[in-house]
């Protein structure tokens, strides 16, 4: 038996189809939206399991990957995504990404904040 057979087995026995189907729907419309980039990849992760078919190789995981986040982070990222970069790194440099502008985002309501107590 190979493992891809082993593996249909698995599937077949304990998460029947009409609910693999159900959750590869669900990957396909899955956008991070209001969530982090690491709910979102872990969310992404988890769907993803369900649709191998659909994401046969890395460069396709991280393209989908990369659609589902959100536009400024797409564009940030883009150059890795050309380059072939794997999933993991993708997913790092997204998270990184994110962080820098929630620190950035920080600051700016900060100094507001000390630009209206100054005006007080």
């Amino acid at each position: 038996m190979t493992w891809d057979q082993f593996t249909q087995l698995l599937w077949d026995r304990y998460i029947p189809p009409s609910q693999r189907q159900e959750l590869r729907g669900q990957f396909e419309q899955l956008e991070k939206g209001q969530m982090s980039v690491t709910d979102y990849e872990a969310r992404f992760s988890e769907l993803s399991l369900h649709a191998l078919m659909i994401l046969p190789t890395d460069a396709e995981r991280v393209q989908r990957f990369v659609a589902g986040l959100h536009p400024s982070i797409q564009a940030s990222i883009a150059r890795e995504v050309e380059m072939g970069t794997d999933y993991q790194l993708v997913m790092e440099i997204a998270r990184r990404i994110e962080g820098y502008r929630q620190r950035g985002r920080e600051q700016m309501q900060q100094d507001k904040e000390v630009l209206f107590l100054r005006r007080v």
